[in-house]
């Protein structure tokens, strides 16, 4: 999670300093993919593992990372909306590395509970 993390700051500061080369675009999409794509997957993993834990409550935990997420991209597109039209297009690169900042937090302090290392 935390190289995840890393990698979709880096894709937001690469589009947000070079968005008039395609090729650095691309790659930075590429990042982005790379970083974010697996993060549903191990979300809801870490969801079960937590409501396991909690008492049997594996499918409460699922309910809530389902509402829990539709509300994050709900109030993401209010904000990114508020962005774009307060500051145009430039500003929604730079807001990825300053809303990382409390992500990067929340990936590093549930390394221990969310995202226990496993061992075989």
């Amino acid at each position: 999670m935390i190289t995840g993390t890393l990698l979709v700051a880096v894709a937001g500061v690469v589009l947000a300093l070079f968005a008039q080369s395609p090729a650095l675009v691309y790659g930075a999409v590429v990042l982005w993919g790379l970083g974010w794509g697996g993060v549903p997957t191990l979300l809801q993993t870490a969801a079960g593992d937590a409501g396991d834990a909690g008492g049997g409550q594996a499918d409460a935990a699922q309910a809530m990372l389902v509402t829990l997420w539709n509300v994050a991209m709900a109030g993401g597109g209010v904000v990114g909306g508020l962005l774009l039209d307060a500051f145009g297009t430039g500003a929604l690169p730079w807001s990825v590395p300053i809303l990382l900042v409390p992500v990067a937090a929340v990936v590093v302090a549930a390394r221990t509970h969310g995202f226990p290392a496993r061992r075989a």
